[in-house]
C-alpha cells in the first residue's frame, strides 16, 4: 500500500492531469443552413466535454398572422444528467424588432469594450471547415455570368472578412453554378469550428468582469439583467 505522502501526491496528480484534459478538451460548434428558392432551413450544434454536454439549436418555423411573425422555436440540450427539449411560440411584430435593437444598444452602452472582447473571443476559436455552394440562374446567359460574378465577389469578401475574424485551419470549399436555364437560386453552407474548453470559461468570466466594471448601470451585472428583463 502506498505512503500517504506518496498516495496524496499521485491522487493530486491525477486530478491536475484530468483538470487539464478537461480545460484543453475542444468545444465543438457545427452549423449549417439552406435555402432553396423561398425555403430556408438551419441548425446549429454544439458539443462540449467530449460530448458530455450537447446543445441544438433548429431555425424557427415562421407563420406570418396579421402584421406580424410567429416564431416556433426548438432548442435541445443534453448532458451527462439527461436532455431536454424546448419547444415555444413567439410573436414577432416591430415593437418586438425595435425592443431587440434597444437591448443590444444597451449591451454595448454598459458593457466596457464589449466589441473589443468579442475580437479577442473570435481570435482563439479556429474554423476547421468552411464550405459554401451557391447556384444561380436567370433565363438569360449574360445576366446568370453577371450575377455568378458578383456572388463570388461576396463570397470573396466575406472570406476575408472571415479569415480576419477567426482562424482559418482548413481550406474553404467555396463554388458557384451557373444555372443557364431557369431563374433559380440555391445555397447551402455549413461549418465546423472549434474552441478550447478553458478558454471559453475564461471569455464567459472576462465578460462578467467587463459588465460589473461598467458605468451608468447600478449593481453592476445585476443591475443590467434587471433593466434586459423589463422587455
Amino acid at each position: 500500500m502506498l505512503g500517504y505522502p506518496l498516495g496524496w501526491m499521485i491522487g493530486a496528480g491525477l486530478f491536475f492531469l484530468l483538470l487539464l484534459i478537461i480545460m484543453l478538451s475542444p468545444v465543438v460548434i457545427k452549423g449549417h443552413m439552406k435555402r432553396i428558392g423561398t425555403d430556408d432551413d438551419a441548425e446549429l450544434r454544439i458539443r462540449a466535454l467530449l460530448g458530455l454536454i450537447h446543445y441544438h439549436w433548429q431555425l424557427p418555423v415562421m407563420r406570418f398572422k396579421g402584421m406580424s411573425v410567429e416564431l416556433k422555436k426548438e432548442m435541445t440540450a443534453e448532458n451527462a444528467g439527461g436532455g431536454s427539449s424546448d419547444v415555444k411560440m413567439q410573436r414577432m411584430d416591430a415593437q418586438t424588432i425595435m425592443r431587440s435593437i434597444d437591448m443590444t444598444q444597451m449591451m454595448l452602452k454598459h458593457t466596457d469594450d464589449l466589441l473589443g472582447w468579442v475580437r479577442k473571443t473570435l481570435n482563439h476559436i479556429q474554423l476547421t471547415e468552411l464550405r459554401w455552394k451557391t447556384a444561380v440562374g436567370t433565363d438569360d446567359a449574360m445576366w446568370t455570368a453577371m450575377l455568378t460574378g458578383m456572388v463570388w465577389s461576396v463570397k470573396t469578401t466575406a472570406l476575408g472578412i472571415i479569415s480576419q475574424l477567426v482562424r482559418l485551419t482548413a481550406e474553404p470549399n467555396l463554388t458557384v453554378e451557373p444555372v443557364y436555364q431557369k431563374t433559380y437560386f440555391a445555397t447551402e453552407g455549413q461549418f465546423t469550428a472549434k474552441v478550447s474548453f478553458g478558454y471559453a470559461i475564461i471569455a464567459i468570466m472576462l465578460l462578467f468582469i467587463r459588465i460589473k466594471r461598467a458605468k451608468g448601470v447600478p449593481g453592476g451585472m445585476i443591475g443590467l439583467q434587471r433593466i434586459l428583463l423589463r422587455g
